[in-house]
């Protein structure tokens, strides 16, 4: 008999592995259409894509230590015990608190029990949306000669 917990366990992977199929598919299509203007791919994205996916896959990423797991993973696989031996990370419950959504918005993957990594997708899609909050000019507004709106 299968307990509670592992019943949890395997429907909060099984949800995972659907989020991340879903994000693919939405990155093949977009990818596919690569010529079209920017403002096609926010429309298409916007218009066809799960927005509950998207806001919880952004959201995962806003906050410091979340930022300084996904470091620490560029390298390869980590263990929470070495997150958890860092000092700028937290506690171990912190840890594993931020951990959760980062593994559940597919930013990262656990091969294993108790270890991380960033698969390369993710690696692509951080470096998008990274430079993009940077305030950097995208490709298309260097192409053309803007230059980034002022926010207030």
């Amino acid at each position: 008999m299968t307990s509670d917990s592992d019943l949890a366990r395997r429907v909060e992977h099984l949800e995972q592995r659907v989020a991340a199929l879903r994000h693919n598919q939405l990155v093949q299509q977009r990818t596919a259409h690569t010529e079209q203007p920017p403002e096609q791919t926010v429309r298409l994205t916007l218009e066809q894509g799960d927005l509950h996916a998207l806001c919880a896959r952004l959201n995962a990423l806003a906050h410091p230590v979340r930022l300084r797991i996904l470091l620490a993973c560029l390298n390869g696989t980590v263990t929470a015990a070495e997150f958890a031996a860092r000092t700028d990370m937290g506690t171990t419950g912190q840890i594993y608190h931020h951990l959760r959504p980062l593994t559940q918005a597919g930013w990262l993957t656990s091969p294993r029990r108790g270890c991380y990594e960033m698969p390369p997708q993710a690696i692509q899609a951080l470096a998008a949306a990274l430079t993009a909050c940077d305030g950097g000019l995208t490709a298309h507004e260097a192409a053309v000669g803007q230059l980034p709106v002022e926010r207030r």
